[in-house]
């Protein structure tokens, strides 16, 4: 039930003026970001290497046997190491700094009675805020209305159980209402389901989250795969020189060499089976990688995207917008002939018409489009229809049930209050539904024959691509101030509107080198199945028109196990009518076959499925909630971009294998020219310092060209290469040994 105190309340919101004035009295809405980085500790970070550990050994036994030269040397080579090192991983931190600074967050704010989005950073004490599904709440504040609200605050509590919350009774106080917990919602949690308006109590560092110092909690970062496999290898590398050099060490004892010798061919080698430039080449080529797939349009927030991206077996991906262009507009209308009205279809239009306007929260592109119809067919203004007809309740609209209803007090002193095609003649509410054409049809009175030319109607639209919206209304009595649901039955079928989607440019293409590349595709959409099974036909993601086999919906879904879906999971290609518990299902039933999966979400809902899935995909328009838990944003909502994304992470980890490679194989020569050297009693052929050399410039920057090699000629023509890959690989140690 919507619960408001308008007597209090100014729902206008802050004018410009008191918002500026409060903007520069009590600083922007943002906390006091601890840094990700300093620059000291990245150059402490470079001594972290055990390679450094090594070459430091090496420097101090030099200096012992008074070789100086050849210490100078390797602390020059340690310096190098750590300055091009220190560089690299800067320039890192501040372009990873940089792409996140795109995304801004915003917020939903009434300012001078209009809704509008602004930064959230711009956001001061006393704005009305307005909260929707997949939001983050943007500052602390005072709910002054709710409906069906749930709060995730696990950020603040452990607690991962959603809140219900409600609005204040006590808005003459705010201080003592602040400190019901019930009333109050906080800074960086999470809107689960409903909608709400809020107060903005406290910002920034003033709120919970900013006095709990939570921050650290969004922006702690873990070891990628690929940084845990190149430590293995260092470690591995020190090992082999620790075992090498002392096993030369007695043998060359042994063959009767003088310890001052000895000890020079064992730094030598040591010197030599260390690739000193393979840590400076690897964060070239993954801050390369970075770049590259932003040029491509697609913003990596993490470095385990641009590694994984290369492993992607599976890719689910949404319709609308991904496969389309997401551009929604009403090109016409299907309305019923209503009783009791002059029976004519302009007649039925305009109360078609008045429903998409009461019924309407301008939550997504769908009630953006059919309010501009709405005005184009009513050609009044909005404000004085929705005068006319209070909202008194509603029940927000949900991807599980797929509907939205709201409630309306018939006001007969509203602008226009005789008008002739007012559903209502006398003083009353009235009750809207709108939402899936076929559940809203189930909840109205029609049966028998005229159900099911309805029903044939929704599927041949649906066969040509289009997207539907059933409305329905229903009379009730004076006194009803809030939505049972036992009022949604019984309903008056009022009609649909039909949308037209095009389907983007360069997708066609896309599935084609997907499919050439091992990639397998599957298409998770709310949309209705016939609608989907049409736009898949038309860009044709298979031979020939789909199997009962390769389709099912998420009523069919929800009678299997998870065990079923398992085995069945790899031959569906399209799921239809989803929630988004079960595109969890999905998600982790492909996991569980081995799958690496890359999940587009449509930005509501879909935290859960986004961050279960291997790589986690989001629009630039997704909620909050979805970006923060994506770890790659498409700034252009193309799907075609994914996979030039998937593209380009084959293409950077084939790079980080053929630097790896040849800095290995140089320095498996040098150590066996020196081992050579060793057992038929000849000169060194080089000093520790000549290696040094050829180590850190012949070698070095040969291996960093590399970072710019361009992708290889059929690399989307191959499998996809196994998540744990090592980089060194079966090919590269039998050409190594």
């Amino acid at each position: 039930m919507v619960i408001s105190q308008s007597s209090q309340v100014n729902f206008s919101g802050l004018t410009f003026a008191q918002a500026a004035q409060r903007l520069k009295k009590d600083g922007s809405n943002e906390l006091k970001k601890q840094k990700t980085f300093s620059s000291f500790k990245i150059f402490l970070h470079q001594f972290t290497s055990p390679l450094i550990y090594v070459l430091l050994f090496a420097g101090l036994v030099t200096f012992f046997l008074h070789h100086f030269t050849d210490t100078l040397i390797i602390l020059l080579a340690v310096v190098v190491n750590t300055i091009l090192g220190f560089y690299q991983e800067q320039k890192s931190y501040k372009s990873m700094a940089a792409l996140n600074s795109l995304l801004t967050p915003v917020a939903k704010v009434i300012r001078e009675g209009k809704l509008q989005m602004i930064e959230a950073k711009n956001l001061v004490p006393g704005d009305l805020v307005v909260l929707t599904i997949g939001s983050l709440v943007p500052a602390d504040g005072l709910l002054v209305e709710s409906t069906d609200l749930k709060i995730n605050e696990s950020l603040l509590t452990g607690e991962s159980r959603p809140v219900w919350k409600k609005a204040s009774s006590n808005l003459g106080g705010i201080e003592s209402a602040a400190e019901k917990q019930e009333q109050m919602v906080f800074m960086g949690t999470s809107v689960e389901g409903g909608i709400g308006k809020m107060i903005v109590t406290k910002t920034g560092s003033a709120t919970r989250l900013g006095n709990l110092g939570k921050l650290a909690s969004f922006l702690k970062e873990e070891k990628t795969p690929l940084q845990i496999q190149i430590g293995r290898l260092a470690k591995n590398l020190a090992l082999v020189v620790a075992v090498l050099t002392f096993l030369i060490f007695f043998l060359g004892k042994f063959l009767g060499y003088e310890t001052f010798q000895i000890f020079t061919i064992s730094v030598a080698l040591a010197v030599a089976a260390i690739p000193e430039g393979l840590v400076v080449t690897l964060t070239v080529i993954l801050s390369l990688g970075m770049q590259r797939i932003l040029k491509r349009r697609a913003l990596v927030r993490q470095l385990l995207a641009t590694e994984t991206l290369g492993s992607v077996s599976v890719i689910c991906a949404d319709k609308t917008g991904t496969l389309t262009e997401g551009k929604m507009r009403v090109i016409d209308s299907l309305p019923e002939m209503v009783r009791g009205f002059p029976a004519s279809k302009e007649n039925s239009r305009e109360i078609l018409a008045k429903a998409a306007v009461l019924c309407n929260d301008m939550r997504d592109p769908l009630e953006v489009a059919m309010m501009k119809w709405a005005k184009k067919i009513l050609k009044l203004k909005i404000e004085n229809l929705k005068l006319k007809y209070p909202r008194l309740d509603e029940i927000p609209f949900s991807p599980t049930y797929k509907y939205i209803a709201t409630l309306h007090k018939v006001s007969q002193e509203g602008p226009q209050a005789r008008d002739v095609y007012d559903l209502l003649a006398s003083r009353g509410t009235l009750l809207f539904l709108s939402g899936a054409p076929e559940v809203v049809l189930r909840r109205c009175q029609v049966k028998g024959e005229k159900l099911k030319a309805w029903e044939k109607k929704f599927e041949e639209y649906g066969a040509k691509g289009y997207r539907l919206v059933g409305f329905a209304y229903k009379k009730i009595q004076n006194s009803k101030l809030k939505i049972k649901n036992s009022d949604l039955s019984g309903l008056k079928w009022l009609g649909v509107l039909i949308y037209d989607d095009p389907v983007r440019q360069g997708v066609k293409e896309a599935f084609f080198k997907c499919q050439k590349a091992g990639i397998k595709i599957k298409i998770i959409t709310g949309d209705y199945l016939s609608t989907a099974i049409a736009v898949l036909e038309k860009l044709k993601i298979k031979e020939g028109k789909l199997k009962r086999s390769e389709f099912i919906t998420g009523e069919e879904l929800e009678k299997i196990t998870a065990e079923e879906l398992r085995k069945k999971v790899g031959r569906i290609i399209l799921f239809a009518r989803t929630t988004p518990e079960q595109k969890l299902k999905i998600v982790q039933a492909l996991k569980d076959n081995g799958e690496v999966v890359a999940m587009m979400g449509d930005g509501v809902n879909d935290a859960l499925a986004l961050k279960q899935a291997d790589i986690g995909i989001v629009v630039k328009t997704a909620s909050d909630l979805a970006k923060e838990t994506a770890n790659m944003v498409l700034l252009d909502s193309n799907f075609a971009t994914i996979v030039d994304a998937v593209e380009e992470g084959r293409s950077l980890f084939e790079n980080i294998k053929k630097a790896t490679f040849y800095l290995l194989a140089n320095s498996f020569v040098e150590m066996i020219l020196v081992s050579v050297s060793l057992f038929f009693h000849l000169p060194l052929p080089l000093t520790a310092a000549q290696i040094l050399w050829i180590n850190l410039f012949q070698d070095s920057f040969p291996a960093i060209a590399l970072a710019f090699e361009p992708e290889e000629e059929g690399l989307m023509k191959e499998l996809p290469r196994k998540k744990n890959a090592p980089v060194v690989d079966g090919q590269m140690k039998i050409l190594l040994f």
